[in-house]
Parts: C-alpha cells; structure tokens; sequence
C-alpha cells in the first residue's frame, strides 16, 4: 500500500481555482458592458450627434482630442459597479436579458440623470441636448445592463 500523503492543494492553486470558478461570470460581464457602453458612447458622440455638438457646443467645453483613457476608465468603472451589484440587487425572475435591460435602465436613470443635470447646470451645455443624453444614456446603460443579464443567466452559480 503506497504511503498517502496529504493531497490538499497549494494556496496558488486554491486562489486560481477561486479567481476561475466565481470571477469568471462577473469579469466577462463587466468586459461585455464596457464594450457595448464605450463602443455606444463613441457611436452616439463621434458620429451621430456629431454635427449637433459642434453647432450647439460651445467648443471652449470640448478637450479636442477626447481624452479617452479617462473617458474609457469611467465607462469600465461603470460596467465593473454594474456587473458587481447586478447579482446582489436583481432577482431573476422571467428572462435574464429583460431584468438586465431594466437594471441598466435604471442605472441610466439614477446615476446619469442627475449627473446631467449637474453638469448641464454648471456649463454651458445647450439644454435641447438634454433629451439627447437622457436618450443616450437610457440605451448605453440599458444595453450594458441586458449584457450582463444575459450573461449571469438565471443562475447564481459560476460558469
């Protein structure tokens, strides 16, 4: 009879175990939203409402270039607070993308608006492009939300 020895893993292995088992749902969920919102962001600003902000837009407001790693690291902070309170705030009852669409809008609705109108407040943004964020917001929010439903499924458990 071979002699046992104690085959308990390494603490290496048990954190990589951790890290693959109940990071892998929420990381992928927080890269999906990032995505969807960042690549939204640019669609909505860059190219639709485009020729919008350079008529109303005071151009002293604007940075020319964007700066974009900053713009990027506030759209990931957003998906990664959104994928992080998704499982704890939301109970999944009927479809996971409708529940995700409805936490995203009302994401949308509580964090954005009111930052909105903050800043619409503070500078001058013309107020006719406040259904226009209001809009933008309610779509790039919503569609990040109904990734990361889509993602996390019915399921609480890891993928």
């Amino acid at each position: 009879m071979k002699n046992q020895a104690n085959h308990s893993p390494a603490p290496n292995q048990l954190r990589y175990s951790y890290l693959t088992t109940h990071m892998k749902r929420p990381l992928l969920a927080a890269v999906a939203a990032f995505a969807a919102m960042f690549s939204l962001a640019g669609l909505f600003t860059m190219v639709l409402a485009r020729d919008f902000i350079a008529t109303h837009v005071d151009p002293a407001l604007l940075r020319n270039p964007p700066n974009l790693p900053l713009i990027a690291l506030g759209y990931a902070a957003l998906a990664a607070l959104m994928a992080y309170l998704y499982p704890k705030l939301v109970r999944v009852t009927g479809s996971p993308p409708l529940r995700g669409l409805r936490f995203g809008l009302m994401v949308a609705v509580c964090w954005l608006m009111p930052y909105s109108l903050a800043l619409f407040g503070a500078y001058r943004f013309p107020y006719s492009a406040l259904p226009l964020d209001f809009g933008c917001a309610l779509i790039e929010q919503g569609t990040g939300g109904a990734l990361i439903g889509l993602i996390y499924g019915r399921s609480r458990t890891p993928l």
